[in-house]
């Protein structure tokens, strides 16, 4: 799966994606696996957005039942279960508490009726997501000794899961590779080519060697999450626009508190609803749900989100409490939520919106990571209709995504997460790895791990150099490029 922009040229496709996040690569799959000539291209690498910077969960969604979005829940709750059996190396089980103390504003009973109400809108229960039970505060504190005891009433125990979502978005995108679809990264439209309101082409610029031309199909989608407003505006269409209002969600990747369950918690200043999950050796914190009015592209940890993300932490196991120091790292990414009138960002709705643009241009935004797969059917089915083509049925909930990657060999770099040199290689011949961050970030989770610092990331830039063919002047540039974005992710050191 080498990356080879020509394949995009000199041809007129089916349908062309701007955008190499989630939802981009799932409606290249399904619209490839119809039978249908596909192009994907993407600015910066695949998933570097906010497909790489999300809450790692594939879950129903508990908190939108107080918004009641029975619908949404319903829908994510299937997804989660073929997702489970879709890509099983990618997407696992994972246990969670919801613990009650005397005082809270979400009461035991209250738990116990909500989680009730969640197994009821699982339409195909899975194996491995079994049904909710109470534990006593006893059998609490046997599960998770980070928890506090004083006033402890209970907690609900119930299944959703975990995922590696940089990874589950490029290995969508190689699926569709090997399927027949022309997928690129580092390729950036610049502007459309039009005929009164009608797309005949993309302005692309493919940003490694500098080269222009043009991206001929028959039919587009606009699925860039947190920049659909700005490619739209390449369009002289008055209608078809979709208006976002972003949020800005902030994790932290800490020290291991939790045992083995993930803890989903309630913040005591604001009511909002905060995950700490289990994460390789460490736990991962979060998520904030902040107003963004800025560049998706200039999205970063503030010292205000560490400061907030702290004192969660502090209320629900102030035993276990860390000062900033003790932060590993962190990731800031833009959720694209269509906008509404509700002033409270954690309040606004995570439903998708597909609109028409002209004859022939889609845009979707919104919705939620666990539900692209049943995103991407709607908008292939709506392909269908602006090309007047009957389709096949959609095949994506009944084909798994096969784990491509070889058995690892070799020198192993680090033991969690678990890379060896032949991972390093094999991303940079197969799975179209362009930079160091590539690698680092989004074709390993080093980036996200203790071992995310410049020693391991020098050895990685060197074991680069042959594959990718860089002199000693672009492994430096690569490495300090790298170091400098690393140290963006840790905004705290810069003070303490």
């Amino acid at each position: 799966m080498k990356r080879d922009p020509s394949a995009l040229a000199n041809r007129t496709f089916d349908l062309a994606i701007i955008g190499g996040g989630i939802l981009g690569a799932g409606i290249a799959r399904d619209a490839v696996l119809r039978g249908l000539s596909v192009a994907l291209v993407e600015k910066g690498d695949f998933a570097s957005g906010t497909s790489s910077r999300s809450t790692k969960l594939v879950h129903g969604g508990l908190r939108y039942l107080e918004q009641l979005s029975f619908g949404l829940v319903a829908e994510s709750c299937r997804e989660r279960s073929i997702l489970l059996d879709m890509a099983p190396h990618l997407v696992t089980p994972l246990s969670f508490l919801l613990p009650s103390y005397a005082g809270d504003p979400r009461s035991l009973a209250m738990l116990r009726l909500g989680t009730t109400l969640y197994d009821w809108l699982t339409p195909r229960r899975h194996a491995a997501t079994p049904r909710h039970r109470t534990l006593s505060a006893s059998e609490v504190a046997a599960a998770e000794p980070s928890l506090p005891t004083d006033r402890l009433q209970g907690a609900v125990l119930f299944y959703d899961c975990q995922m590696d979502d940089a990874r589950l978005c490029l290995e969508t995108i190689l699926d569709a590779r090997r399927h027949g679809a022309a997928c690129v990264n580092y390729c950036q439209v610049v502007g459309f080519r039009q005929t009164w309101d009608r797309v005949d082409a993309l302005q692309v610029v493919d940003q490694v060697s500098g080269d222009s031309f043009d991206l001929r199909a028959k039919c587009f989608v606009n699925a860039t999450g947190p920049w659909v407003e700005r490619v739209g505006r390449f369009s002289n269409c008055e209608t078809g626009h979709v208006a976002i209002g972003p949020t800005k969600g902030v994790h932290l990747v800490i020290p291991r508190i939790n045992r083995k369950h993930g803890i989903y918690f309630q913040s005591q200043r604001d009511r909002r609803m905060i995950f700490l999950l289990p994460w390789g050796d460490d736990s991962l914190l979060g998520t904030t749900d902040t107003q963004f009015t800025q560049s998706a592209d200039a999205v970063h940890t503030d010292s205000e989100d560490v400061e907030y993300l702290l004192e969660q932490l502090r209320e629900l196991a102030p035993a276990h409490a860390i000062d900033a120091s003790d932060i590993i790292t962190s990731f800031a990414g833009v959720r694209a939520l269509i906008r509404s009138d509700q002033r409270r960002p954690s309040r606004r709705s995570r439903e998708e919106r597909i609109v028409a643009s002209g004859q022939n241009m889609l845009t979707v935004a919104g919705g939620k990571y666990t539900t692209f797969r049943a995103i991407s059917e709607k908008v292939v089915h709506r392909v269908g209709r602006m090309l007047g083509q009957r389709l096949s049925r959609c095949a994506t909930a009944t084909t798994p995504l096969p784990n491509q990657r070889p058995a690892s060999h070799g020198v192993q770099l680090s033991q969690s997460p678990s890379v060896f040199e032949s991972d390093i290689a094999f991303a940079c011949k197969h799975e179209m790895a362009v930079t160091l961050e590539d690698v680092m970030r989004r074709r390993t989770r080093l980036a996200l791990s203790r071992q995310g610092g410049e020693d391991v990331a020098t050895q990685v830039s060197h074991l680069i150099t042959g594959p990718l063919q860089w002199s000693e002047d672009d492994r430096r540039t690569q490495l300090n490029a790298y170091v400098k974005q690393w140290q963006s992710s840790r905004p705290w050191s810069r003070t303490t």
